[in-house]
């Protein structure tokens, strides 16, 4: 597998990790807490470590710059996460 598939690959589980995200109750988060992977900011790191890899590609970091968009996106749209 190349490395551009690898990384498109990543970028899509976590685009649909974030949309888990999304759908999740408010009654459930609090239960996601204490799971990091019920939190942003630990898809975000894996998104900025995708961009920052020296073999990104203009795609990939296109890819990769929209879901940081995604989970910048208020509360009140995202109900999921804050």
């Amino acid at each position: 597998m190349s490395s551009e598939a690898f990384q498109q690959q990543e970028l899509v589980h976590i685009e649909r990790m974030i949309a888990e995200l999304e759908r999740m109750p408010g009654r459930r988060r609090g239960l996601a807490a204490h799971n990091p992977v019920m939190q942003p900011e630990y898809w975000r790191k894996r998104i900025h470590a995708l961009m920052k890899s020296p073999d990104a590609t203009e795609t990939v970091v296109r890819h990769a710059a929209a879901l940081l968009e995604k989970l910048a996106e208020p509360a009140d749209r995202s109900p999921g996460f804050r």
